[in-house]
């Protein structure tokens, strides 16, 4: 369930980008200005600093959705285990209790809850940076055949446990065990539909040649992408650990410069501007070249 979330985030880059995800963030710095910054608490993953370009904005605005998307690959495959090992270490026959604040599947309940709206929210975000770049792919069906499974899977049992623990339904049978027989059943009939909605949604002739663009080349490899998540797991890491060195740096440089004279930074700023005068001097007669050129066309 998990990574077919981060899968479709994936998807989404590899189509764009045509697999290279530098393409992506070139393409997105050209409106940077569009872009919705990124979150101050992810800070510490961003390098080089979003402020310092626009291409700095649109890598921090990719990483922060990929950090999203991965964050519910790692949490999900956890909270499910710790469940279990507490179901099968708890007292009793009883199945654990899900509405009752001593019981620990409450809690677990909620961090999920949490996972999965981050998750939704790096794919919403990074959707409506791009989605006037993949329209010819149409990737809201797409999203909703996908946000509908996990709906199916996580919010449709939430709902039903409400419904059964507030005496809707299953009589003398326990409440949660009367709604995840329900929720079983559901999801049996419910997956016919989806894999039907797949099946139109998903089409292979849109890789087909002469379909707007050409299929890339693909393997099953390619396809379970494993090579991509760990690829963006290691982009992640060393994104912050580069953030951590170069702020370091930062401030080892910064003692080290209020040693140098005055006079010198006086005159090395004083050859900077005369540069900085000839390369706008040059960059201006380029312009004009160019538009001479554009005008006899």
């Amino acid at each position: 369930e998990a990574y077919v979330i981060y899968q479709f985030l994936s998807f989404l880059i590899a189509v764009l980008g045509k697999g290279d995800r530098s393409v992506v963030v070139e393409l997105l710095s050209k409106h940077a200005d569009n872009l919705k910054p990124p979150l101050s608490c992810l800070s510490c993953l961003y390098y080089p600093d979003p402020d310092e370009s626009d291409e700095a904005m649109a890598n921090a605005v990719i990483l922060e959705c990929q950090v999203f998307t991965l964050q519910f690959v790692f949490l999900r495959p956890i909270l499910s285990i710790t469940l279990f090992v507490l179901e099968m270490l708890k007292e009793g026959d009883e199945p654990m209790p899900t509405w009752d604040w001593r019981s620990p599947k409450l809690y677990i309940t909620l961090v999920q809850n949490i996972s999965v709206f981050c998750a939704f929210r790096g794919l919403l975000k990074f959707y409506h940076a791009v989605h006037t770049y993949i329209e010819w792919v149409e990737p809201l069906p797409k999203f909703l055949c996908i946000k509908g499974i996990v709906f199916l899977t996580f919010w449709q049992s939430m709902l039903l446990n409400i419904f059964a623990n507030a005496g809707g339904g299953g009589g003398d049978q326990d409440p949660d065990e009367w709604a995840d027989e329900i929720q079983n059943l559901l999801i049996c009939l419910e997956m016919l539909g989806f894999s039907i909605a797949h099946y139109f949604v998903f089409p292979t002739e849109e890789w087909e040649e002469g379909f707007i663009r050409r299929r890339l080349d693909m393997s099953v490899g390619d396809s379970i992408a494993f090579g991509d998540f760990v690829s963006d797991v290691k982009l992640v890491v060393n994104s912050s650990r580069s953030a951590r060195a170069h702020r370091k740096d930062y401030g080892s440089t910064v003692g080290s410069t209020s040693s140098i004279p005055s006079e010198d930074i006086e005159s090395d700023a004083e050859g900077l501007d005369d540069n900085a005068v000839e390369d706008d001097g040059d960059e201006a007669a380029g312009l004009v070249e160019g538009m001479d050129v554009l005008k006899e066309r």
